[in-house]
């Protein structure tokens, strides 16, 4: 059984009815609709409720549910198709919300959206294989200034999924196709101790409630898995650039240290020649000193001797120099 808590809606006109002076589709909420239902119900039999795919010739009549949520109107497809609260909850949460902190792997991304597509029909055709057809929950497309937009090519896939993971074929499909999937998982932390599964013990009150509770943990952050994740020409041309820019600014930079490596050294060159004349003066100047010590030992030495001969000598014989030196 389907239980989708959002639809779109057409007129008495048959015609699907949008938001004023806006392109988007309006959203019409189960809570809503069942308050308009009880208030004025001639203004709700007006109303044709349909689900909410993308492409409009997919788009389902559904039927409302007085215990919170809406199924489709042909009872065979509601009974073929699986769709919980917690999953529509979720894709309706992330399709109204511009902006997205999710945390991968311990790592925070934050993505800022322009629109969101919902449950749009995705055709993939390898050579010879026969096409293929996806409808992921959502595909967003970034803004321009967002976090890996070149490398996932402006858009990215958001699948939510509550009790199957995304299967290998359709992963690899999209990666082939330049479509990156984050997959959000519906914890059972996430379901905040309610049970919309099985048997019916809930009201439309019950399920507005975990809407909103649900809103305010997904403002803070979603956490999400990476399935896909293809890089694009773009991302790789723009990451060659980047590097050769690198390259040429090192090989500048290395040049211009060469340059000032031979200034520095042609400079350090010069010091040590003029240290190496200083040097060879000292060593002349160091000889010269040298020299006249020897002299002046040689001259203490004669003096010594001289002196040494005068203490030997007697009164006379001192007298006898000393009238020799005055003759002299």
């Amino acid at each position: 059984m389907a239980r989708k808590v959002w639809a779109y809606a057409k007129d008495k006109n048959h015609q699907f009815i949008y938001e004023k002076q806006s392109e988007q589709l309006k959203i019409f909420y189960i809570w809503d609709i069942l308050r308009l239902k009880e208030r004025n119900p001639e203004e709700y039999k007006e109303l044709k409720f349909y689900s909410t795919e993308f492409d409009e010739i997919n788009r389902l009549e559904l039927t409302v549910s007085e215990h919170g949520f809406f199924r489709y109107k042909s009872e065979q497809i509601d009974e073929e198709t699986k769709e919980s609260i917690y999953h529509s909850t979720a894709m309706l949460i992330l399709m109204e919300m511009s902006q997205i902190n999710f945390t991968i792997d311990n790592d925070n991304y934050y993505f800022t959206f322009s629109k969101f597509l919902v449950e749009p029909c995705l055709r993939f055709k390898h050579f010879d294989k026969d096409e293929e057809k996806y409808y992921p929950d959502l595909v967003g497309y970034f803004s321009a200034d967002c976090e890996l937009y070149d490398k996932w090519h402006g858009c990215l896939a958001i699948e939510v999924v509550f009790t199957n993971n995304c299967y290998s074929k359709k992963i690899n499909s999209f990666e082939k196709n330049h479509i990156p999937i984050i997959e959000v998982s519906m914890s059972k932390k996430l379901k905040l101790e309610t049970e919309f599964c099985g048997e019916i013990k809930f009201c439309v009150a019950d399920v507005e409630a975990y809407y909103y509770a649900l809103k305010k943990i997904f403002a803070k952050k979603v956490f999400g898995k990476i399935r896909s994740d293809p890089v694009s020409n773009k991302f790789y041309k723009d990451k060659v650039a980047s590097l050769e820019n690198s390259f040429a600014q090192e090989l500048l930079a290395l040049e211009s240290r060469q340059e000032l490596y031979k200034e520095e050294k042609l400079k350090l060159e010069g010091q040590f020649n003029h240290l190496n004349l200083k040097y060879e003066k000292m060593k002349a100047e160091m000889s010269n000193l040298q020299s006249l010590l020897e002299q002046m030992k040689q001259r203490e030495w004669s003096l010594n001797n001289k002196l040494n001969f005068y203490k030997t000598m007697g009164f006379w014989q001192k007298l006898k120099q000393l009238f020799q030196i005055s003759v002299d």
